[in-house]
């Protein structure tokens, strides 16, 4: 899983844990630190993806690109600091029982992109 990967991986878990009244509080804490962390590196297009992603941790829609592309554009993706809270917190939600699997993502020219599991997607492109 390269950098990107990981932190799409992480700030999604993290949100779909955080918003859960039997999430460990020590899981909670360490999403909502890895989150605020990220948060501060991204630009205008990466805040908006994140804000989506927050309000709705089950809605796969075009944040995964915004938020990829940005991380990417950034240097987030290379950031060891973030990189080993990505990890913590996957650790931690898996062991708390939660799932973390990802599998291989290569969002070169992708136009609709769905992360995660059982999504609904509606493209219209032109």
């Amino acid at each position: 899983m390269d950098g990107v990967e990981l932190l799409l991986a992480a700030l999604a878990v993290g949100a779909a844990t955080g918003v859960t009244d039997a999430t460990s509080a020590l899981v909670r804490d360490a999403a909502t630190a890895f989150r605020t962390l990220v948060r501060q590196r991204l630009t205008g297009d990466g805040q908006e993806a994140l804000r989506s992603l927050e309000a709705d941790p089950t809605d796969s829609g075009v944040w995964q690109v915004r938020l990829a592309e940005d991380l990417a554009r950034n240097g987030v993706d290379r950031d060891e600091r973030i990189l080993s809270l990505a990890r913590d917190l996957l650790a931690r939600v898996e062991a708390a029982g939660g799932r973390t699997d990802v599998g291989p993502v290569d969002l070169r020219g992708a136009q609709g992109v769905q992360f995660g599991n059982a999504n609904t997607q509606h493209n219209t492109f032109h």
